[in-house]
C-alpha cells in the first residue's frame, strides 16, 4: 500500500488537512460548544498551538524511522508478536472511529437530502467511492484530497463571507465561556485534536524524505488548526449559546442561515456534496492507514486484500448505533480515548526504538 511514487510536502499536507476536516469541519463545534459554550472558539485555539508543539517533539525524535513507517517501526521496537498485536489494536480503534465517523455522515445526508431510505443504502453509496479510492491506493487516495481541498477552501470561505450580518460580538460574551478550567480540560485533555498524528507516521514511508515529513506535517498541522478555528468563531458568532448547542451538525445549520438570493439559497445541497467529498478522502487514508499496520503485522509486501475487509468492517461497525444520539455518543467517547491511547502509542514506540537503537543498520537517507 505505501508502494508508488513518494510524494512531497504540499501533498502530505492536504493529505492530512482532509483527514482531519472531516472531524473538525462535522461535528466538533458542536462537541466544543456543548462542553465549554460560547469559549468553543479559543479552545481551538489552544489545541492548534498545542498539536504544532506536540508534533515537533515527534518528528524530532520519529528523523530516523521515517522510512520504516509506524507499523514496522512497532515490530521493531517492541518485538516481532507485541509489535503486530499493537498494530492491529491501532487498526482496530482507526476503524471503529471511521465507522462511527461513516454513521454520523450517512445519518446527515438520509436527513438533509434521502429521508426516505434506510441508512444501510445510503451507506453503500458513500463506501463504494471509498473502496475504489483505497484499492487504487495512497498515490490515488492524494490525487483524490488534492481535488477536494479547493472546493473545500472556497466553501468555508464562501459561508464566512456571506454570514457577516449574522455575526454577533456579544455571542463571546463571557469570554472565557464555562470558565478557564474547563477551557484548558477541554483543550489538552479531552476530545483530542493531535491524534491524527499517527497517520503521519503511518504514512510516512510514502514520504520522499524527513523533510517532506516535518514540513508537510507542520503545514497540515498548522493549516487544520487555522480553518477549525476559523468554522468554530464563525459559529460562536453567528449563533448564540446556548442554542448553539443543539445542532448535532453545525454545518448544515450555518448554510441554512443564508438568505442571499436563489443562488445562495441553494448552497445546501452544494455545501454537503463538498463535505461528503471530504469524508471520503478521509476514510480512504484511514482504510489505507489501517492495511499499512495490517500488513506490517502480518510481515506481506502488500496491504491491498485487506483493502474490501476494512471497508466491509467500517459499515458493520457504523450500522450498529441503534440511533443518531448513540452514534455521537459513541463517537465522543472514542474520540476522547484515541487522544491518550494513539499519543500514549507514539511516545511507547518511539521512546522504545531509541532504547533499543534501531536506527542502527538502517540504510535509507532520512535527511
Amino acid at each position: 500500500m505505501s508502494g508508488g511514487k513518494k510524494i512531497g510536502p504540499a501533498s502530505t499536507a492536504i493529505l492530512f488537512l482532509n483527514l482531519s476536516m472531516a472531524k473538525y469541519l462535522l461535528v466538533l463545534p458542536y462537541f466544543m460548544v456543548s462542553e465549554v459554550g460560547n469559549s468553543a472558539w479559543l479552545v481551538i485555539l489552544a489545541k492548534g498551538i498545542a498539536a504544532i508543539g506536540l508534533f515537533l517533539v515527534i518528528a524530532a525524535l520519529y528523523k530516523p524511522y521515517v522510512g520504516l513507517g509506524l507499523g514496522q517501526l512497532t515490530r521493531r521496537a517492541l518485538t516481532g508478536p507485541v509489535g503486530s498485536v499493537l498494530n492491529v489494536i491501532i487498526a482496530g480503534l482507526m476503524l471503529v472511529r471511521g465507522g462511527v465517523l461513516f454513521r454520523i455522515l450517512t445519518e446527515a445526508l438520509q436527513t438533509l437530502e434521502t429521508d426516505t431510505v434506510t441508512i444501510e443504502y445510503v451507506g453503500l453509496f458513500v463506501l463504494l467511492p471509498v473502496l475504489i479510492c483505497a484499492m487504487k491506493g495512497f498515490n490515488a487516495n492524494v490525487n483524490a484530497s488534492i481535488l477536494i481541498l479547493p472546493f473545500t477552501v472556497l466553501s468555508v470561505a464562501l459561508i464566512s463571507l456571506v454570514l457577516i450580518p449574522h455575526y454577533n460580538i456579544d455571542n463571546l460574551m463571557p469570554v472565557l465561556g464555562m470558565g478557564e478550567g474547563k477551557i484548558i480540560e477541554q483543550a489538552f485533555f479531552r476530545l483530542g485534536g493531535t491524534f491524527e498524528l499517527i497517520y503521519l507516521l503511518t504514512l510516512s514511508r510514502s514520504m520522499a524524505d524527513y523533510g517532506t515529513f516535518k514540513k508537510g506535517g507542520l503545514i497540515g498541522v498548522g493549516a487544520i488548526g487555522f480553518f477549525s478555528f476559523l468554522f468554530t468563531l464563525i459559529y460562536c458568532l453567528s449563533i448564540p449559546y446556548p442554542v448553539s448547542k443543539n445542532f448535532f451538525f453545525p454545518l448544515y445549520q450555518l448554510t441554512r442561515m443564508i438568505k442571499a438570493g436563489s443562488f445562495l439559497q441553494r448552497m445546501e445541497p452544494t455545501v454537503i456534496f463538498v463535505w461528503t467529498g471530504v469524508i471520503i478522502c478521509a476514510l480512504s487514508t484511514l482504510v489505507i492507514s489501517a492495511a499499512e499496520l495490517l500488513k506490517n503485522s502480518v510481515d506481506i509486501r502488500q496491504g491491498g486484500g485487506f483493502v474490501p475487509i476494512l471497508v466491509m468492517m467500517i459499515f458493520f461497525i457504523g450500522v450498529l448505533p441503534r440511533s443518531e444520539l448513540d452514534t455521537y455518543g459513541i463517537y465522543r467517547i472514542t474520540v476522547n480515548i484515541s487522544h491518550y491511547f494513539y499519543i500514549g502509542v507514539i511516545f511507547l514506540v518511539l521512546i522504545c526504538a531509541r532504547l533499543r537503537k534501531v536506527e542502527r543498520g538502517l540504510t535509507y537517507e532520512t535527511a
